[in-house]
């Protein structure tokens, strides 16, 4: 009887080593699993954060290009503003200087009919 109480101790104490062998390699498949996954969204964010940086990045590039183009717009539109100046000043010359030659085409007829 004694054999059988330290058999069914053995036997209790193999099931009871089985239970915790099978918990141990199945916890054991589950954090590699999770140091996996872990890795893998590591990586993903490195992968976003340098895509991040990228794109700032350019959208820096992007911003002075738009600003060195709004500068070279306003001195655009400021040489532009100065040739309409001119240009008015050269019409206005232009007007005068053609009713000085009518004048002087008319003042030339009349003194060439008085001879």
């Amino acid at each position: 009887m004694e054999d059988l109480n330290k058999n069914q101790v053995i036997v209790i104490l193999l099931i009871l080593s089985l239970i915790l062998l099978i918990a141990s390699v199945k916890g054991g498949l589950e954090v590699s699993s999770l140091k996996k996954r872990l890795s893998n969204e590591t990586a993903l964010r490195f992968d976003l954060e340098e895509l991040k940086m990228k794109m700032e990045s350019k959208q820096r590039s992007l911003e002075q290009a738009l600003e060195e183009e709004k500068i070279a717009h306003q001195a655009t539109k400021k040489a532009l503003l100065e040739t309409k100046a001119e240009l008015e000043k050269m019409t206005e010359l232009k007007q005068a200087l053609e009713e000085d030659l009518k004048e002087a085409l008319v003042q030339n007829r009349s003194s060439q009919k008085k001879k």
